[in-house]
């Protein structure tokens, strides 16, 4: 009997419970799908690591010797230790003349290529090279075709013998880019008997060990006598650290997002069943008449909600993990080379299903158990009416003055205030969604001429070779009148003395204040360095706890001292962290200036068949790749509209429909006093477009918040600042405003066919 009663009540308040069952799939579709990616990634990342033997330590120095390498690996609880030379060099220019780091190792022990195709790297094999897999194919470049690779000064050129991927490179982008474009950046593993005697220099000891790696930093200050320059861990490898922080993020969205949709859901649950269970009283009293007790029939009422909340976990989950989870892992596998990323699922998912299933049946068990506390006796009664009283707005000044519309809405807000604040908490996400997703477009274009017309103040960059002497790049110079610009990795901390978790790594630039390659502050106006300072960049300051007049301390990979700097200036860059340093103060300190390019305003076409330069790219060319990467925006903000119109739809149509059954009664009333079906479907519209207008306006200072949250939790290597057209807010709340217009068409039907006498005589 009870499960017929339960099949005719869903049938009945279909678009209600189709409503809760909806947003418990959204919710679960989220998490599954945010978290599918995340651990799966994680799981791919632990096991790429594991085979591989990823290094837990790198030690840095100018040069390390067989012996030094054999005091680290006498370190009690650190495993293997390899030497390695690390070095950039260049690709042929009919490869764009693609940045390529090449690795030279004699073994093979500690951070091992993973082969995609081809051979195992062999340390002992001169003839061949390893190439990454995202480079080679990106080229069309295979196993048995020759690669000249241009590296200290000398052409080295082999036969590919296997297409690889590293942990080191899971995320790989050039200096001249903003993000990764496999045309311009590679890397290579090489035999170290490939170079001459005298240039087999070691500048890298990798190993692993038990616990974290900076904990041996005393131990291996004492085994190497103080000779390296600094010791990293995996968090300083932007190559792996960066998916890590994306992963992070995600983790992060799969809660807010499934708490979004499964909060509402609530408020959904509690005013269905809220008015389900008032309207079957007399019901209920029969039931409790006839001997059945309270809670068999609490049971029955729960479970709706029960029933509903299981069906939509199981369907969430299935869609996250087989729709979005899946487009998530292709979309991202398009940046980060990850092998065997594949979707996940764990207990996480089973936990967070459980706990919507609690919530949603706990919602409906709180709305429920009022009227079930009530006598058979009293309940076989109809419920005694409410005494009117006159409401909270009344007390305005102007309320005399406001239409009947007007007064019948702000009476009836005041009256089902669970369902107002549905409509406004529901309208306020919504907005806050579409806001967020259409944002990005306009943060996209505001960091795009931050990025290519105001920092960068040039026409051409002029990439140099690595044989392109002093003299040569200093004629270029003055020929093309331009500005020389050299890049660098360096370590950074606020003290001479820092350990290791207070260092920082990052990239050095060398200006020589042209006003070509600028420098921004902190509101992203262009400003010029001050001689003898330097410039630091705003996340890397503040996780230094610097400012502006304080004092850095820096040293290059290879260097041995660390050298102090005055802050003349905290910068913001999007995507290069770090310091910038003018030529003068960088050769004064006794380095010798060697630029990577020239940036130019004059037309450059011609320079780059010269051997001193390996590439020059227009700012079209840049601006044209930045775009291409950035098509990843496109996704999230079809994600946000499709998502904040559903949600919207959902609550307006829901609030729209509790108020139509339960003011029905009073609809007919004054369809029989003469209110035409237009003007009854007004009272509904009206009362829409007020929450909706209400909750919109609630939901717009949350927009940019979350999007720079989302753009924040990128990790230290990117800093976008957001920013949102007043256009933008105005279009978002028009697209809040006009699905509120529409689900307000949505009861025209019904108010239309509302049988006036038979809901007349029900009242008698």
């Amino acid at each position: 009997m009870l499960k017929k009663k339960m099949l005719r009540n869903i049938r009945a308040n279909f678009s209600q419970f189709f409503s809760i069952f909806i947003l418990v799939v959204v919710a679960m579709w989220c998490f599954t799908g945010f978290q599918s990616d995340v651990i799966g990634g994680r799981r791919a990342m632990t096991e790429f690591a594991k085979e591989s033997d990823f290094a837990d330590g790198w030690i840095y120095g100018s040069g390390f010797t067989e012996e030094q390498a054999k005091d680290v690996k006498n370190i009690s609880k650190i495993n293997d230790v390899q030497l390695r030379c690390e070095v950039l060099g260049k690709a042929d220019e009919e490869y764009n003349t693609a940045e390529i780091w090449c690795y030279f190792e004699n073994d093979n022990i500690v951070t091992k290529p993973y082969t995609v195709t081809g051979a195992d790297f062999d340390p002992d094999d001169t003839e061949g090279v390893w190439l990454f897999e995202a480079f080679a194919d990106t080229w069309g470049l295979r196993v048995g075709d020759d690669l000249t690779v241009h590296v200290m000064g000398l052409d080295i050129e082999k036969e590919i013998k296997g297409l690889i991927e590293s942990p080191e490179h899971i995320f790989s982008c050039a200096s001249s880019d903003t993000d990764t474009d496999f045309h311009n950046i590679g890397f290579a593993y090489l035999s170290q008997k490939v170079l001459p005697e005298e240039m087999r220099i070691n500048n890298e000891i990798l190993f692993t060990c038990e616990g974290k790696a900076l904990s041996y930093e005393s131990k291996i200050d004492a085994a190497l006598g103080g000779e390296y320059s600094f010791i990293a861990d995996r968090k300083s490898i932007d190559g792996w650290n960066r998916l890590v922080d994306e992963l992070n993020q995600h983790d992060s969205f799969s809660y807010i997002f499934s708490f979004v949709f499964v909060a509402i859901a609530l408020l959904v649950i509690t005013t269905t069943m809220k008015r389900m269970v008032a309207r079957q009283r007399t019901q209920i009293g029969t039931l409790n008449a006839l001997g059945m007790k309270n809670r068999k029939i609490m049971c029955h009422y729960l479970g709706y909600s029960f029933i509903l909340s299981v069906l939509g976990c199981i369907a969430g989950t299935v869609l996250g993990i087989y729709t979005f989870g899946r487009i998530m892992i292709d979309m991202f596998s398009d940046f980060y080379r990850l092998p065997n990323w594949a979707g996940g699922f764990n207990y996480k998912s089973v936990i967070v299903a459980v706990i919507i299933v609690m919530f949603c049946t706990g919602a409906a068990f709180f709305s429920c158990r009022q009227i079930l506390k009530i006598h058979p006796s009293e309940a076989l009664r109809p419920a005694t009416s409410k005494t009117a009283k006159p409401c909270v707005f009344e007390k305005l000044p102007f309320w005399d003055k406001l239409g009947f519309t007007s007064r019948y809405s702000l009476r009836d807000i005041s009256r089902s205030k669970m369902r107002a604040v549905m409509g406004i908490f529901g309208t306020c996400v919504g907005m806050m969604l579409m806001t967020l997703g259409l944002g990005a477009f306009d943060t996209l274009s505001y960091v795009r001429g931050w990025y290519f017309d105001d920092i960068q103040n040039y026409s051409n960059q002029v990439l140099l070779s690595d044989i392109c002497t002093a003299e040569e790049a200093e004629a270029l110079a003055s020929e093309y009148d331009g500005e020389l610009v050299g890049m660098g990795l360096i370590s950074i901390a606020a003290s001479d003395h820092p350990v290791s978790d207070d260092i920082i790594s990052c990239k050095l630039s060398i200006t020589e204040g042209k006003g070509l390659f600028c420098v921004s502050d902190t509101e992203l106006n262009v400003k010029p360095l001050k001689k003898g300072t330097v410039a630091l960049t705003m996340k890397q300051a503040a996780k230094l706890g610097l400012k502006k007049g304080d004092s850095v301390y820096w040293k290059t990979a290879d260097g041995d001292k660390w050298i102090k700097s005055e802050i003349g200036l905290i910068s913001r860059h999007p995507s290069v962290t770090g310091i910038t340093i003018l030529r003068e103060d960088y050769e004064s300190e006794g380095f010798e200036f060697h630029p990577q390019m020239l940036v130019t305003k004059k037309d450059c076409s011609g320079a780059e068949s010269r051997s001193s330069v390996s590439a020059v790219h227009s700012m079209d060319d840049l601006k044209a790749a930045f775009d291409k990467t950035m098509e990843v925006m496109d996704l999230l903000v079809y994600f946000m509209v499709f998502f904040s119109a559903l949600l919207i739809i959902i609550v307006l149509y829901n609030s729209g429909n509790l108020s139509f059954n339960e003011r029905e009664k009073e609809f007919a009333t004054l369809k029989v006093m003469g209110f035409g079906s237009p003007r009854v479907r007004r009272l509904i519209s009206v009362q829409n477009l007020w929450l909706s207008l209400i909750g919109a306006a609630c939901g717009v200072p949350f927009g940019k918040r979350i999007l720079q949250a989302m753009m924040d939790s990128n990790g230290d290597a990117i800093d976008w600042p957001c920013s949102i057209k007043p256009l933008t807010y105005l279009l978002s709340g028009a697209f809040v405003m006009g699905i509120s217009v529409l689900v307000g068409f949505m009861f025209s039907k019904r108010i239309k066919k509302i049988d006036m006498v038979g809901v007349l005589k029900g009242m008698e």
